[in-house]
């Protein structure tokens, strides 16, 4: 019986994320197909304007394909890490330093602080959470709000926070915040390139790296916080 529910539970799994896959490449899909058989009947020149959308719609696909193939290898389990010990400052800076040309365009202040403890990771790995925390905080916060990253190591381990002043989240929407193609705000977010896999392709790389990955929130308009945990380094850094 315990099998069975199993399986079950597997089929579904598998049914839903097909529904979902095919839900996330119609929108690219169809605007390449208008945009090609307007220019193939002559309603519309072949000009810099429409090669800018037809790339982006291509970089769009390329996206989700590479986010697929990072949650189905999170999934399994097959994330293979190259762990060493790095120091949080130039992990937070880097992430930081990246982000900042964008939040500027935005009007949305950024900030951050990270004292001097090393983590057990994979800097690599590690930037991508962080840089899929960044650009969710920038896609959920108005124009004249601010994002703050603060990391704090304690004893065994560090605490890596991104908070925002944002729109905040309900209680059932931090409940499914990590599910596979969530979005708060589905037709906004789809607009904005996010595919809905960020979040979830960020927490199994944090498990992955046998820390976590969670999220608080006082409510709607309150803003949110994400935070990561790692393993602080035990021995020396190199």
């Amino acid at each position: 019986n315990g099998m069975a529910r199993r399986l079950d539970a597997t089929e579904e799994s598998r049914r839903r994320l097909l529904s979902d896959v095919a839900h996330e490449l119609r929108t690219p899909l169809s605007t390449l197909t208008a945009e090609l058989e307007a220019i193939g009947d002559g309603l519309v020149p072949w000009d810099r304007e429409g090669h800018e959308l037809l790339a982006q719609q291509a970089v769009r696909l390329q996206r989700i394909a590479n986010d697929l193939n990072d949650v189905s290898r999170a999934e399994e389990g097959r994330f293979e890490l190259d762990l060493h010990p790095v120091p949080v400052t130039s992990l937070v800076e880097q992430a930081v330093t990246t982000f900042r040309p964008r939040y500027a365009a935005q009007n949305v202040d950024l900030a951050w602080v990270a004292d001097g403890s090393s983590v057990v990771a994979d800097a690599q790995r590690v930037g991508q959470i962080l840089g899929n925390l960044l650009e969710n905080a920038l896609r959920h916060t108005p124009a004249g709000g601010s994002v703050r990253v603060d990391a704090r190591s304690g004893r065994s381990e560090t605490r890596i926070m991104v908070s925002d002043s944002g729109e905040g989240l309900t209680a059932e929407q931090q409940e499914q915040v990590f599910d596979r193609f969530y979005r708060t705000d589905t037709s906004r977010a789809r607009d904005a390139g996010g595919s809905g896999i960020g979040l979830t392709i960020s927490r199994s790389l944090a498990r992955a790296h046998q820390g976590s990955l969670t999220v608080t929130s006082p409510g709607p308009g309150a803003g949110t916080t994400f935070t990561l945990v790692l393993p602080g380094a035990t021995g020396p850094e190199r």
